[in-house]
């Protein structure tokens, strides 16, 4: 069987082989991230139950966090164990009304529409999400999954020129520059997230690295423009730069994370924690590692660690053993996206990162991101569960 080696190398043989659906009990790799997804879920059910039992019981029930949370995660288990089954070959394609890029278009008409007077709703001082009935949505959670389905279409075409500059690192840019525009302005954290798993999948996808090169000076422009000039930004980085300093109001949060995980050698006992009595804002979402080392002490935050690094093996598995490039970049694109996120999420939570709004893939309450990378995790067990016949 002849695969070849490089991830820029393969091509899809088409006349040789075929690809068939491999099923989930003699897939090994899927069953091992449908399994370690659960688990996350199932830890974040929990913890966002434990955090916000502290909340006011005369709030309707799709006030409560901990039950949206539950139904989330079950509409996300749902949707893990059937989406699964897609062929994601289907995604592909580099052209008008293909999946991908009908996908794209439409999260980045969503994230457009938050801008909308009327339409977008604020958290803080930044718009993000788009109200639906009683829940809210958050576009760029779509966009991040859109844009690398499409990046990945783009660079797993049989013929895809991929050291061409104007052929392909240019439309590549292009994608990614109008999907950071659209969320860089009110979620910073989230368009770091984007610029670095995008710039990650262009040099696993075989773009020459000194195009990307090309574009520091840009980056370093935008963040002089929307970190360095937006003082509460801004105040996030000098918290962290100047730890030992009681002044900056921004260093609140990340200082009682501190705590609480320290406090952790000793753990509370799940549901006794105190962190979660005000002491520790966005305890569900941002900080909720921190409330899990509050409670659990170091057996919870090993077992959230440990739950994401078998989940990061079992993912980069699939992305090696993808039986075409397609689904190498799509597998691989989306695995370092999760397991990325989460550890910028744990560096924030013990000070090692200023604080940038990330939530724990799969942990932290929140339905958009929960349904999103339950969906993006399906793709991937869709990778792993084609094999192909037929290869001399």
């Amino acid at each position: 069987m002849n695969r070849g080696l490089g991830i820029g190398n393969w091509k899809l043989e088409i006349d040789n082989w075929k690809l068939e659906r491999l099923p989930l009990w003699a897939n090994v790799t899927g069953q091992g991230l449908i399994l370690t997804t659960l688990a996350l879920m199932a830890v974040g059910v929990v913890m966002v139950f434990s955090v916000s039992g502290v909340q006011v019981g005369e709030a309707a029930w799709y006030g409560r966090t901990h039950i949206r949370q539950a139904i989330f995660a079950a509409i996300a288990i749902a949707i893990l164990c059937f989406l699964w089954r897609m062929d994601y070959r289907r995604l592909a394609g580099w052209r008008w009304f293909s999946p991908a890029v009908v996908l794209f278009v439409l999260s980045l008409c969503a994230a457009a529409a938050v801008f909308i007077p009327g339409v977008g709703r604020g958290v803080g001082r930044d718009l993000r999400w788009i109200p639906l009935g009683p829940i809210g949505f958050q576009p760029s959670e779509v966009l991040k999954i859109a844009l690398l389905i499409i990046l990945a279409a783009l660079l797993g075409r049989e013929d895809a020129p991929l050291k061409s500059f104007r052929r392909t690192f240019i439309p590549a840019v292009v994608l990614i520059g109008v999907s950071l525009a659209l969320v860089v302005t009110e979620d910073f954290g989230t368009a770091a997230i984007i610029g670095v798993t995008s710039s990650v999948v262009l040099l696993a996808g075989g773009v020459c690295w000194y195009y990307l090169a090309g574009l520091v000076p840009f980056g370093a422009v935008a963040f002089y423009q929307f970190v360095v000039c937006k003082p509460h930004r801004w105040a996030r980085i000098d918290a962290f730069i100047n730890q030992t300093g009681t002044t900056n109001p921004s260093a609140y949060q990340p200082r009682q994370a501190v705590i609480a995980i320290g406090s952790g050698v000793e753990p509370a006992g799940l549901g006794a924690g105190l962190a979660k009595y005000g002491y520790l804002p966005e305890g569900q979402t941002d900080f909720i590692f921190a409330n899990i080392c509050n409670e659990l002490g170091m057996l919870g935050a090993f077992l959230v660690i440990g739950l994401l690094l078998v989940w990061l093996v079992l993912a980069c598995r699939v992305a090696v053993r993808a039986p075409d490039r397609f689904g190498a970049l799509l597998a691989g694109g989306i695995g370092f996206l999760i397991v990325f996120q989460a550890a910028l999420h744990i560096a924030v939570n013990v000070w090692l990162a200023p604080p940038t709004g990330v939530s724990l893939p799969f942990v932290s309450a929140g339905g958009s991101s929960l349904l999103l990378m339950s969906a993006a995790t399906a793709l991937i067990v869709s990778v792993s569960s084609r094999e192909r016949y037929g290869v001399s």
